[in-house]
């Protein structure tokens, strides 16, 4: 007599079985992921431009002097200088450079500044040694990406120092 000896493995109809369960699975959870990393990119860099304004509000505190915020090569999606004036002169001189945050991290993401409801790209601005924005104009960031609908993200700093964020803003 013959002994039949099991072989184990998957069979060829077993294979396709799992690689048609796969491939419905891949596609009802891709565009969902491709979601959440689009989100995440709006997030980050959000919270850098906060980051970089909060930073600037703690060392004007801290120094007791006014600190400035501009925007790196006069386009505030380049990224934002943090300065104070050392020397009293008015203009950021060599050595006088606090931080440098380049915006946006994301690649898709653009960052929009307004300045009392006009739009500024060559944004200026500083805080007080009281933490507060010494212009007292009312300043909005708005961070979007290639989105259309209500996706953005929208930072409003108060005459105060203090920063709002306002989620699921409508971008162009």
């Amino acid at each position: 007599m013959y002994s039949v000896t099991r072989v184990r493995g998957f069979t060829l109809i077993e294979l396709m079985m799992v690689l048609t369960i796969l491939s419905i699975v891949m596609a009802i959870g891709v565009p969902s992921f491709n979601t959440m990393i689009q989100n995440n990119r709006l997030a980050a860099s959000s919270n850098d431009v906060a980051g970089a304004l909060h930073y600037a509000r703690a060392e004007a505190v801290r120094r007791g002097r006014a600190v400035q915020v501009e925007a790196l090569d006069n386009n505030v999606n380049n990224g934002l200088r943090i300065w104070f004036d050392e020397d009293g002169d008015g203009a950021f001189d060599d050595g006088e450079e606090l931080r440098v945050v380049r915006l946006p991290v994301s690649a898709g993401v653009a960052i929009a500044a307004k300045v009392n409801d006009t739009a500024k790209t060559d944004l200026t601005m500083s805080y007080s040694p009281r933490g507060v924005v010494s212009s007292g104009d009312a300043m909005t960031f708005t961070v979007c990406d290639d989105r259309s609908g209500n996706h953005g993200k929208q930072l409003n700093l108060l005459a105060s120092g203090l920063l709002r964020l306002t989620s699921g803003v409508a971008c162009n």
